[in-house]
């Protein structure tokens, strides 16, 4: 059969395939041109991406057992600003096949594939977390695809995106238009929608509605992983809500469900944490096993935490602080948990009234606790005050120590001597033995050829390369926290006997490593240095007593004002004055005393079994120190209340002074601090009061009077940190006198109004010329805007501010949220803006209104001020 050849049908083909790229044409060939180019061109390939990039995420995401897990894992700030590039990239993707193939007739697609090209891109933005262009794109979909596959799951991701903004009445009023559809797409994800509900619901605290919501969806869960996570998050709201008997049960049903290892093992420990009555030695069995387990080793310390609440629950207090102990022994890499093993000893301390333990403890804490633990602050504070208590507590174990030392025999003291001198020789020894056997492991191991190195070669030794450093310094703050660097750092807190620490500080941290005296030994093997701070006569023993005095005032004030163990505080006040008839903190120990009995005496709960009252402190005070302010205070119990009120005050109409000084009022100011002076020689703030009047002088451009008012605060009040202003200010008149005119410290041009942050908004980032060439700078941020911003096209200019700085302009914003938005990416990127951000360069927003004033006059310190106050909430 002969083939038939038309020299027609090529052009016929090309004819028809040009014809069906027209999208203004309603025909089949065309809606299935368009819909085979969208679906398979560029739909399929942002979907893809989008998954792709998702999915990496949320395998490295790294979950805080800590807290409830959350529902969904959308990623932090970090993971969101590291997708950005590849949501950008599908954004992009999606918005050119919309713009090329959808076709619209009579308000209505006809490409059904582009609705799913908008879905991508809602996506997009909610995982960038662009929630406002997340939320309007889905709220699209939703009233522009009516009856299409995606309305409603858009709606879904709506309500995920409602939540993130806090719009809970809207995430609510959207679960209810989906559940009140008639009938529900076959494929529509029903059990997202049970677990919107849920995430819904915790977000407003309703935990048993969640946790209704929550066991729907575990039921009905299509994916494995979902549902085993589902289920975790379940026995934690169980647990939450005391169901204790609920919750382990379903830990345990978790770990049969082929669950990741993290998730696994934490479903196992926390199975012992929910533990609250009843016969717990099948779980005692069970962390057994897993502590022979080496692949849990790096999870040791957990097991050991287990075990030590499943003994405090069954008030075994010391089998649990010797677990405890050993969590943080065994302790590799898990930071999180060394913190809490930390902290529950220095709690349990601390309620024990052990206080030298708990201060170590709360202190290591804090070298490993977040700042966004909820208890960082509280352990900061109890470290430093218990750290002052330890300080006193040391000063009164030394002095002690010392004079009992001076009462020996001389026999005695020799004996002692060389026993210190011993053991120093030994722990000399076993310093020096290991050095030398890890001198013998480096010689047995000699490093391979090329990786001997010099500094700044590629495979160099440890300290010179610096790979090695950036992988060691991560391992050394997981171990020991964010220490400073310093010397001897793990020795900053000394305790123990005072002998033992003179040695320390005469020899261990200042002559281990000093060359040979004289003698060619060192100041701790003689023994004549141990000695020096023994009280040998009256004046010394003298000092000694003043420093305990002192040490045991201070430390009851800290009992009795920081900590409120009112039982200490007392042991330590009456120490004092059994100890002390007449030092110098005597007549204020009576009165503390006096004033923590009359507290007892009006809260009711106090009776006198042993003559101790508050009468019988206050009639020692007025009839010992008659004449003193502590009699005055006896005498009129209110009269503390009185002072108070009075200093209240005083720092009242201080500050409303202070206010009309800043609004100019330069004459009526020195009126009323001269009237002060005269009128209220004992305000508490006449050293300020003297100052502001030197400011309102030097306001007046008065500088004769000026230099004269403030020489007066210099000689008026010495020592005062306003004296020390006084001197600054007179140094700097000095050092302008030299030629030019000088200039007012005080006033400086008229500072701008700044109007209410709306409408466009502008990036202002102020670059010295340290920082390199601005052509440079503005390059560097140019590829910035192009990586996380290039849907959005940003104009990035600078202009000179002085003679050492230049703003660089990054513009436009349509409103005050978007400009912050890129504020808070730029801020916080640390690789793309290396060598610009984490300098202190100034970096804000600022509406295209506000913009000519603050660069007219100059004004980066006001509008600093203004930029936190109204944008960052005042932080």
């Amino acid at each position: 059969m002969r083939r038939i050849r038309s020299p027609y049908l090529l052009p016929a083909a090309v004819i028809l395939l040009v014809a069906a790229c027209s999208t203004n044409k309603d025909a089949f060939l065309n809606r299935t041109f368009h819909k085979l180019v969208t679906r398979d061109n560029w739909w399929f390939n942002a979907n893809e991406k989008l998954n792709e990039t998702v999915a990496t995420m949320q395998k490295a995401h790294v979950d805080d057992y800590d807290q409830v897990l959350p529902i969904f894992v959308d990623g932090t700030k970090e993971e969101a600003q590291a997708m950005t590039p590849d949501l950008e990239v599908c954004i992009e993707k999606c918005s050119t096949v919309i713009d090329r193939n959808s076709m619209e007739f009579d308000g209505k697609e006809k490409n059904k594939w582009i609705d799913d090209a908008w879905f991508v891109i809602g996506k997009s933005h909610f995982y960038k977390q662009g929630y406002l262009d997340a939320l309007r794109t889905f709220d699209y979909i939703g009233r522009r695809f009516k009856g299409q596959n995606r309305q409603l799951e858009a709606k879904l991701w709506l309500a995920r995106t409602a939540i993130k903004l806090e719009q809970y009445a809207k995430a609510q009023s959207t679960l209810d238009e989906i559940k009140g559809q008639k009938e529900l797409p076959k494929d529509f994800p029903h059990d997202q929608l049970s677990a919107v509900e849920a995430d819904l619901n915790l977000h407003r605290g309703k935990v048993d509605d969640a946790i209704v919501a929550l066991e729907r969806a575990v039921q009905i869960a299509k994916q494995k992983k979902e549902r085993i996570r589902w289920s975790f998050i379940l026995a934690q709201l169980y647990q939450a809500k005391g169901m204790e008997d609920k919750a382990i049960a379903l830990y345990g049903k978790i770990t049969h469900m082929g669950a990741p290892y993290e998730l696994g093992f934490h479903a196992q420990i926390f199975q012992a944490l929910a533990f609250d009555r009843g016969d717990s030695r099948g779980l005692r069995q069970k962390l057994a096993r897993m502590l022979r387990d080496e692949k849990n080793v790096d999870h040791f310390d957990m097991i050991h935490y287990a075990l030590a609440e499943l003994n405090l629950k069954e008030n075994k207090r010391d089998a649990g602080i010797d677990e405890l102990k050993a969590s943080v022994k065994s302790s590799t890499v898990d930071t999180r948990q060394k913190a809490k093993s930390f902290l529950k000893l220095a709690d349990l301390y601390f309620d024990d009234k052990k206080y030298p333990a708990a201060q170590q403890y709360y202190d290591s804490t804090g070298t490993l606790l977040g700042e966004d633990n909820a208890r960082y602050n509280e352990v900061k504070t109890r470290a430093e005050v218990l750290g002052d208590l330890v300080v006193q507590l040391n000063v009164i174990a030394r002095e002690d120590s010392l004079q009992a030392f001076a009462k020996l025999d001389p026999d005695e003291k020799e004996k002692r001597i060389k026993a210190l001198i011993k053991d120093r020789e030994r722990q000399e020894e076993e310093q020096k033995q290991a050095a030398d056997d890890a001198r013998d492991v480096m010689a047995s191991n000699p490093a391979p050829q090329g990786q001997q190195g010099t500094p700044g070669s590629g495979g160099a030794w440890y300290f010179y390369n610096q790979a090695q450093i950036a992988r060691g310094i991560p391992e050394f703050k997981k171990k020991w926290g964010d220490r400073p660097n310093e010397d001897n750092w793990r020795r900053a807190d000394k305790s123990g006997t005072a002998l033992v620490d003179v040695a320390e500080e005469e020899g261990a941290d200042s002559t281990l490593a000093e060359p040979a005296k004289e003698t060619g030994e060192p100041e701790w093997k003689k023994p004549e240095s141990y000695l020096k701070d023994v009280p040998t006569n009256a004046a010394m023993l003298d000092s000694s007593n003043a420093r305990i005095c002192e040490a045991l005032y201070l430390s009851g004030m800290i009992y009795k004002e920081k900590l409120k163990d009112v039982d200490n505080a007392i042991e330590s006040f009456e120490v004092l004055n059994n100890r002390f008839d007449d030092c110098r903190y005597t007549p204020e120990a009576y009165y503390q005393l006096y004033r923590i009995y009359l507290a007892k005496e009006k809260a009711g709960n106090f009776m006198d079994f042993g003559g101790a009252s508050s009468k019988h402190y206050a009639d020692e005070i007025t009839s010992r120190w008659p004449d003193s302010e502590f009699a005055r205070l006896v005498r009129n119990p209110d009269q503390l209340q009185a002072d108070e009120a009075a200093r209240i005050a005083e720092d009242k109409a201080y500050a409303d002074l202070y206010d009309q000084f800043r609004q100019g009022a330069y004459q009526g100011v020195i009126a009323t601090c001269q009237g002060i002076a005269t009128n209220e020689p004992h305000n508490h703030l006449l050293a300020k009061y003297s100052l502001l009047k030197a400011m309102a002088v030097g306001g007046m451009h008065l500088m004769g009077p000026f230099r004269e008012a403030l020489a007066q605060v210099q000689s008026g009040f010495p020592g005062t940190d306003e004296a020390a202003a006084a001197t600054a200010l007179l140094a700097n008149l000095d050092r302008m006198s030299g030629g030019a005119q000088p200039v007012d410290t005080t006033a400086k041009a008229a500072t701008p109004t700044y109007d209410a942050p709306a409408g466009e908004h502008y990036i202002v980032f102020m670059v010295p010329d340290s920082a390199g060439p601005i052509g440079q700078v503005q390059a560097t941020i140019g590829d910035f805007n192009t990586k996380y911003f290039r849907n959005q096209p940003l104009d990035v200019k600078a202009s000179v501010w002085d003679n050492h700085t230049q703003v660089v302009l990054i513009r436009s914003f349509p409103t005050k949220t978007a400009a912050m938005a890129y504020y808070n990416l730029f801020k916080n990127n640390k690789t793309d803006l290396k060598g610009l951000t984490g300098k202190g360069y100034p970096l804000f927003a600022i509406s295209s209104g506000n913009y000519p004033r603050f660069y007219v006059a100059k004004d980066e310190g006001g509008y600093t001020e203004y930029f936190s106050k109204e944008y960052l909430a005042g932080k």
